[in-house]
């Protein structure tokens, strides 16, 4: 049994519209460029394992992929579990591979949520059903904007936080865009910009907010038998947490659980931490799942990087700025990347793996040799944590 399970290689496509292409084409490509990074061939595929696409294959995406790549792996799966679900799919590759069932592993994911629409039909009659059945269905409150607003709103009153604490994390991000390779949003912005952009659900605003985006996005994983035979410098899987709370979105328990802070993220980074055998000062760079500004403040705490209420001090100083005490979201996070949800955590891994490895260009981190990812599903209800090392 291998000990260690490396990513070896890793490939995407700029979040962007892909209306004229399948999901599967759009999958094709991002996995191919990660073999090719790897130094692999299809034919060493042994493990697939992805996202749903959303629309069009009735699950079968794999199928296809198998048949246009012409591979025939031993395992294969798709999970869905919302936005940890890309997490989940290294986490089974991982588990296969320290099982010693195989060698080498594509997890990847393929959609195409703007184009098809998808988004759009969340908040609407038309949509899957209530996200958050229990709290809110009586008063017709489907989609998820109005979780967020509130646990914003939770957050201001505890701390002292305001609006202009959140548009600095916004601002950040598109800063940190600009020397992205696979980020959407690339123009600079400022703190005006976001206090003046229209209002979704108060105290969020449009500037506070992802953009809804077709991707695609792939990383090979590989046991160390075979990351020690390659050419490309390994990352390291040294750390996984995952935690699941008895409550969606909102606390429905009748205890006193925070909105504005998420114990499924405290506790998946605690067990990430521990596997990884290191301290949360050891983590030199971060990509953390906020799919609005005020979590961008709310996340980092929850995880202990600063105290309560301490994001806002550490925006205004630059403490999460590339070069500040804990560079966050260097690639531009889900505000300035565009944010397909299935595919957003594996955008994130990429960008940790290209910081050790030190390819960031403008974004990359001085001396990055350990990365945390975060991703969540359903605001409190999942978190997943891994923690990536180099040698």
């Amino acid at each position: 049994m291998d000990e260690r399970v490396a990513i070896a290689g890793v490939g995407s496509l700029r979040p962007g519209r892909y209306a004229g292409r399948a999901e599967v084409e759009l999958a094709v490509e991002v996995v191919v460029a990660a073999l090719e990074d790897a130094g692999l061939g299809k034919d060493r595929v042994q493990g697939l394992f992805t996202t749903p696409d959303l629309r069009g294959s009735a699950g079968l995406q794999l199928n296809l992929l198998c048949e246009r790549l012409r591979i025939r792996p031993r395992v294969a799966a798709e999970t869905s579990c919302g936005a940890i679900a890309a997490g989940l799919t290294v986490r089974a590759a991982r588990n296969e591979i320290l099982l010693g069932a195989i060698d080498v592993a594509v997890c990847y994911g393929a959609e195409r949520e703007a184009s098809t629409g998808w988004f759009r039909h969340v908040g609407t009659a038309e949509g899957p059903p209530l996200f958050e059945p229990t709290a809110l269905a009586p008063y017709g409150s489907p989609g998820t904007l109005w979780a967020y607003a509130l646990s914003a709103r939770r957050y201001m009153h505890e701390t002292g936080a305001t609006e202009r604490d959140f548009a600095l994390a916004a601002v950040r991000d598109r800063r940190n865009a600009v020397g992205s390779s696979h980020a959407a949003l690339t123009r600079p912005i400022t703190v005006d910009d976001v206090l003046g952009s229209p209002p979704l659900c108060t105290p969020l605003k449009l500037l506070d907010a992802p953009v809804s985006l077709d991707g695609a996005a792939a990383v090979v994983l590989v046991s160390e038998r075979v990351a020690r035979t390659l050419d490309v410098r390994p990352v390291w899987l040294t750390g996984l947490g995952e935690y699941h709370d008895d409550s969606s979105f909102v606390p429905t328990d009748g205890t006193d659980k925070p909105i504005a802070g998420f114990v499924s993220t405290t506790r998946a980074t605690a067990e990430a931490l521990e596997q990884a055998g290191i301290g949360l000062d050891d983590v030199d760079v971060a990509e953390i799942y906020a799919p609005f500004s005020s979590h961008e403040l709310i996340i980092p705490e929850d995880m202990g990087f600063f105290g309560r209420g301490g994001m806002v001090e550490a925006l205004a100083t630059g403490a999460t700025e590339i070069a500040g005490r804990i560079p966050i979201n260097t690639d531009g996070g889900l505000l300035a990347r565009g944010h397909p949800w299935a595919v957003t955590p594996f955008y994130e891994t990429i960008t940790i793996v290209r910081q050790i490895r030190g390819v960031m260009g403008a974004s990359q981190v001085e001396g990055a040799r350990t990365g945390l990812v975060h991703t969540e599903a359903g605001m409190l209800n999942d978190a997943l944590v891994l923690i990536l090392q180099g040698d």
